[in-house]
């Protein structure tokens, strides 16, 4: 690390803290300063952003509707080929037995729908699909699908994203969740996934979604697939810069963002990548959380994410800029829905929420369960929160690691 980079990192958090955009550049030397310094600033710079005494979650459903998918990304453990052993695709039947377990389960008032780029499924299928949420639950919250199944509908049908995204949203489409984007550079996407949506195309739905007044409930960026620092930098900037041209033309804009590290452990690039040690991508994505706050900072909310990563990171990351608490958008029904093994719900796991409150608690806030507008619905007192941490006294060490193995410390 040279002199230099080390002054011209220090002058960007002098300008971030004095409320200044800072350039590309400037994002770029804040990766060669200390995590403690760089984590510091950005989260001084979240308590002036939302509520400085708050962090939030929410509880929502999420349905994987297939897992049949034609894109075959090399990073990718869930998709199917379509005559594979465990390749599922739901009826809408099927979906919505899905969701009425998940309300019965968690009162869920939103829910994400995603799955594989599956041509089996025809375009009257993701219609009926919303016309039975809607009518089963018409003030559901509905997010549905992803930047790369409305490119895979354009192809199926040779509708464009305008016309999908549009009629979608008058049958019960609300947000268009920011998937798919990975690292939004095009040289990075053909080394990984060469059939995935291109970074063109995917800003381009995602700008027509925005145009079309559908919510963008967050967008993201997906680390450890070959790219260079300069290739991360330049997605944040191109993010910002779609984020600037909708709230300049008074439009809400991308609501959050995240990051997190990609798991190659048990993919396709293992060999091509290498997998890095638990301690050092534990680091780094804190490092990524708060220069990410830094560098967008025309997005209100960024989200810690514990289910990959383990409470006891997410707790470092609402510390380092975050000020939302996310699963896979939200304290999942689905645990909710393991855990009874076909028995009568209980309600949303127990461990799991004692758990997201204690996190949140141990990073210095107090926890609020929010809508999926951020809207805060319920601030947790002082004596639930006391409850919750002694509930989980006993096992502590082991629900504070949490996530997958490829995030947890070593001993």
């Amino acid at each position: 690390m040279g002199r230099n980079e080390t002054h011209f990192g220090h002058v960007a958090l002098d300008h971030a803290l004095s409320g200044r955009r800072l350039s590309g550049a400037g994002v770029l030397a804040l990766f060669e300063l200390p995590l403690e310094e760089v984590a510091a600033v950005a989260h001084q710079v979240r308590l002036t952003k939302v509520d400085p005494a708050t962090a939030t979650f929410s509880v929502g459903g999420n349905i994987d509707h297939t897992n049949v998918c034609n894109v075959g990304c090399a990073f990718c453990t869930f998709y199917r080929a379509p005559k594979h052993a465990e390749a599922y695709t739901m009826s809408v039947e099927q979906v919505m037995e899905q969701l009425h377990r998940q309300v019965a389960v968690a009162d869920v008032k939103e829910v994400m729908i995603q799955g594989g780029i599956n041509p089996k499924l025809s375009y009257q299928w993701f219609l009926d699909c919303l016309r039975a949420i809607k009518t089963a639950y018409p003030t559901m919250h509905v997010d549905f699908l992803s930047p790369e199944e409305i490119r895979g509908l354009e192809r199926q049908t040779g509708k464009d994203a305008r016309e999908i995204l549009a009629e979608f949203r008058d049958n019960g489409m609300d947000g268009l969740p920011g998937a798919s984007a990975e690292i939004l550079v095009d040289r990075v996407r053909e080394m990984s996934a060469p059939l995935r949506i291109t970074a063109p195309d995917w800003y381009r739905i995602v700008d027509t979604a925005m145009e079309l007044g559908l919510y963008i409930p967050w967008t993201s960026q997906v680390t450890g697939l070959g790219e260079t620092l300069s290739e991360r930098v330049l997605h944040l900037m191109e993010l910002r810069a779609l984020q600037d041209k909708h709230l300049d033309a008074g439009r809400p804009g991308m609501a959050a963002h995240k990051v997190w590290p990609m798991r190659l452990n048990d993919t396709r690039l293992r060999q091509a990548f290498g997998v890095k040690s638990n301690e050092a991508i534990i680091e780094e994505y804190v490092q990524q959380v708060a220069i990410h706050r830094l560098a967008l900072d025309n997005i209100t909310n960024h989200r810690a994410v514990w289910r990959t990563m383990g409470y006891q990171t997410a707790t470092r990351a609402l510390r380092s800029g975050a000020n939302d608490l996310c699963g896979t958008g939200s304290i999942n029904a689905v645990d909710s829905v393991l855990d009874t093994h076909g028995k009568e719900a209980p309600g949303v796991s127990q461990k799991v929420r004692n758990g997201v409150l204690t996190c949140i608690a141990e990073a210095g806030f107090v926890p609020a369960q929010r809508d999926a507008h951020y809207n805060v619905l319920t601030r947790f007192q002082t004596e639930e929160v006391t409850a919750a941490l002694a509930r989980l006294a006993p096992e502590k060490g082991e629900w504070m690691k949490g996530g997958f193995s490829y995030a947890q410390a070593s001993k």
